[in-house]
């Protein structure tokens, strides 16, 4: 039987003890695969104390919460599900009958989940809870998930080899040394993760892994897909350009067309151009291949962007490229980000497109 380490935070012991009662006949079900061992609190103080020694799945919090027991104004209850985000990586379930309270911010947060007290309560703790907890993402990020495994493994049977010197790297760089460390710590589970157990075999990427969304970097850079209006543009500056700013005039931008439009665009730029077999026949739509390849000498031009959340199949075309000033720039909102290993392939072939040249003809 597995076990839910499950914090309610709610300062009214009547809901409380509510919550314990269905909590009870969960737990006395034999039939169900899932345990609740819980930990209450009716104040933030309270709470932060399981927090720090326990690892926790999961929380309901209440928005009307009294923080501290000395104060006897409801005070807000937004704080604490702050708190919990600066300890854990959990699903947090907000239960209020005054669900309008909740932050902005969090309202937009998929893993902060509001629901509304009434009487169907007990769908939180039956059902949401347990559909949250047996995820594969959530469970990917738990406590004992297979991040953490890594992470150990990395820890205890890598980073021990080179402890001296990264403690002579942490006096010597003291400053930056929490980045530089975590730079080194994801590249070695980088390395490890890139091939997989068989020699000389790499694994499939999944057409996810293609976009950061939203972009992690503060600033435009390299690799932002970038929307105006309704069209879709990719950067393709040099990374050194933009961090240093020295040769940065502009942004280049590529435009990112419909995959369906192809047969649009053949029309527009002459039959002679590109075959109508543009594209292999393994280019499917399950993702396996991820790169658009051509037939002819054209066969640069297009990068193919796969489908993914919001994004559909789209191409990166390397004829249609405009230039931008950072003040412009702005006028475009940051959509995505192109990740690391996609994103050399498309600079390669950005650059292959515009330095090919082709066979002289031949007198013989």
């Amino acid at each position: 039987m597995t076990e839910i380490k499950l914090l309610i935070l709610d300062d009214d012991s009547r809901v409380t003890d509510s919550y314990n009662e269905i909590i009870k006949r969960i737990n006395r079900d034999v039939e169900n695969p899932l345990n609740y061992k819980v930990y209450t609190a009716n104040t933030l103080e309270q709470a932060k104390e399981y927090i720090e020694y326990n690892k926790l799945d999961t929380a309901v919090v209440d928005l009307n919460l009294c923080m501290d027991t000395s104060d006897s104004s409801n005070a807000d209850g937004n704080r604490a599900i702050e708190e919990i985000m600066n300890f854990f990586r959990m699903p947090i379930f907000i239960v209020s009958g005054e669900i309008h309270k909740l932050e902005e911010k969090f309202k937009k947060n998929h893993l902060i989940i509001p629901r509304i007290r009434d009487e169907s309560v007990g769908d939180v703790f039956y059902t949401d809870i347990p559909s949250a907890y047996n995820s594969k993402s959530m469970q990917y990020f738990s406590r004992n998930g297979y991040l953490e495994q890594k992470i150990n493994d990395f820890y205890w049977n890598h980073l021990e080899k080179t402890l001296e010197s990264w403690s002579a790297v942490a006096t010597s760089h003291s400053e930056e040394f929490d980045t530089i460390l975590s730079r080194h710590t994801v590249s070695c589970l980088n390395e490890q993760l890139y091939v997989n157990g068989n020699i000389g075999s790499f694994d499939k990427y999944h057409p996810g892994e293609m976009y950061i969304i939203p972009p992690i970097k503060e600033h435009y850079h390299t690799g932002d897909i970038l929307k105006k209006g309704e069209d879709f543009f990719i950067i393709i500056n040099p990374a050194c350009d933009i961090v240093n700013k020295v040769n940065l005039d502009f942004y280049i931008l590529a435009k990112i067309i419909d995959f369906n439009s192809l047969p649009k665009l053949q029309e527009k730029i002459k039959k002679e151009s590109i075959p109508t077999d543009y594209f292999y026949d393994q280019l499917n739509k399950d993702g396996k291949n991820c790169y658009a390849d051509c037939k002819s000498n054209k066969k640069d031009r297009f990068h193919y962007l796969t489908k993914f959340d919001k994004f559909e199949e789209k191409l990166i075309d390397f004829q249609q490229i405009i230039n931008t000033t950072e003040e412009d720039i702005n006028l475009y909102s940051r959509e995505a980000s192109v990740s690391s290993p996609f994103l050399k392939d498309v600079i390669a072939r950005f650059s292959a497109y515009y330095a090919r040249q082709g066979q002289p003809n031949l007198l013989l």
